[in-house]
């Protein structure tokens, strides 16, 4: 972590980035529910298209800088996000060495449960790329460089973590604890860096984590369901 001196302020202030997310949650969301769901592609994708066109249009405007993407403490900021997000992903495996070395595996609230071998996740190379690194990467920058900067311009830190939290469980009508921590722990780790890169390193992570558990560990599901 280190000082302010990689902020070089907020992109937008609030009253442009609240008719913008206003705007994502009243209409595009809606939206896609009513015109593209006979199309799969639109349906799964066009939140990820509107925010590319804001980010393209705030690249216009601004520099990568300013959006979080200065390179002044980079080897740090890529470190805590590993670490952030090694430690997720390395929590899953103790979960899932947890439920066989307890024996909890025998239990009836596993037994409907498929086991690694006889569940694998399918998925092309397109498909693993979006899910892993091209959603983690827009996703943040809009949520985390765009919009959180902009209510950290305005409201306490603290409060403004925790708002930034909340209306990432409002983004795609996710109301789950899991959406809620992604969200504070990304704005977190932006602010206690200044830049996106740990936020990417760990939204990517919990990406990760959500294949991993549907094609190596779907008994940790069980114990984490209450999450999604």
């Amino acid at each position: 972590m280190h000082s302010n001196d990689n902020n070089c302020g907020a992109p937008w202030s609030v009253r442009t980035t609240i008719p913008i997310l206003s705007f994502y949650l009243l209409l595009v969301l809606p939206g896609k529910n009513i015109f593209f769901h006979t199309n799969p592609w639109l349906f799964k994708y066009i939140d990820s298209i509107y925010f590319f066109v804001i980010i393209l249009f705030a690249l216009y405007r601004l520099n990568i800088k300013i959006l979080g993407f200065s390179i002044k403490y980079l080897k740090n900021d890529l470190l805590i996000g590993f670490l952030s997000g090694g430690g997720l992903l390395f929590g899953l495996f103790l979960l899932n060495f947890g439920i066989d070395s307890t024996g909890l595996a025998d239990h009836d609230l596993f037994n409907n449960r498929p086991d690694a071998k006889s569940f694998i996740y399918m998925g092309s190379t397109a498909e693993y790329a979006g899910i892993l690194l091209i959603i983690p990467f827009i996703e943040q920058v809009f949520f985390t460089g765009i919009i959180f900067q902009s209510i950290l311009k305005k409201i306490n830190p603290i409060l403004a973590i925790y708002a930034s939290g909340i209306i990432y469980s409002l983004a795609g009508f996710k109301l789950s604890l899991g959406s809620f921590g992604l969200g504070v722990v990304t704005s977190f780790l932006y602010k206690s860096t200044k830049t996106l890169y740990s936020s990417i390193i760990f939204h990517a992570s919990c990406a990760a984590g959500g294949v991993i558990i549907k094609s190596a560990y779907p008994r940790v599901n069980t114990l984490l369901g209450f999450l999604f």
